[in-house]
């Protein structure tokens, strides 16, 4: 009798946990997306703002520097998290 009901408590924490873990990757796949809506809109915004900073000879150099060192930090970033 007692090992009948260890058994429903382990089936039941075992169906917890997993109910947990989908939560929390849903929670993971909701703060992913805001993030990348975010930097969406600062990549666009930093762009005007690199028209209105500078002069407009420069824009284009400033906007490739600042373009490469975004792609530079996704790479890094990439490789950081499949390294794992």
């Amino acid at each position: 009798m007692e090992g009948e009901q260890k058994e429903q408590k382990s089936a039941g924490k075992i169906e917890d946990n997993s109910f947990q873990k989908l939560v929390n990757i849903a929670v993971v796949i909701m703060l992913v997306g805001l993030i990348f809506i975010a930097l969406y809109t600062f990549f666009f915004d930093m762009q005007e703002a690199i028209s209105t900073l500078f002069d407009y000879r420069y824009v284009a150099l400033i906007r490739s520097i600042f373009s490469l060192l975004v792609i530079g930090i996704g790479v890094y970033l990439v490789k950081m998290f499949l390294s794992r």
